[in-house]
């Protein structure tokens, strides 16, 4: 996100936008306050499996039976509202570009 501030910078005024899953997200969901504190101007898609995949990866590739990576989230539309930013919850494939537009178009996290 920095690289888009400096008016030199080759990335400036670029669109920011990351993607992350539900168990690194509920990690670092705090950080969300932040961007909106500062009104930052990026777009986060969280993937939602409801899993730490991660780790269930890992146990699965190690021959082991995948143990304690189920997750039991928030609706993480809900949070990112309460927080003063835009939360929108796609489920339809079909939804997802005008979705993707919207939360691009809109200026802040």
């Amino acid at each position: 996100w920095a690289a888009t501030q400096e008016p030199e910078s080759e990335f400036a005024g670029r669109k920011v936008v990351s993607v992350s899953s539900d168990g690194g997200f509920g990690q670092y969901m705090s950080e969300f306050t932040t961007a909106v504190k500062y009104d930052m101007d990026v777009t986060h898609v969280l993937l939602n499996d409801d899993e730490l995949g991660k780790i269930s990866k890992e146990q699965r590739t190690g021959g082991w039976d995948v143990w304690q990576t189920d997750l039991v989230n928030p609706e993480f539309a809900a949070f990112a509202e309460n927080c003063g930013g835009l939360g929108l919850f796609v489920d339809d494939p079909a939804d997802l570009n005008d979705a993707l537009e919207k939360a691009i178009a809109h200026d802040g996290p």
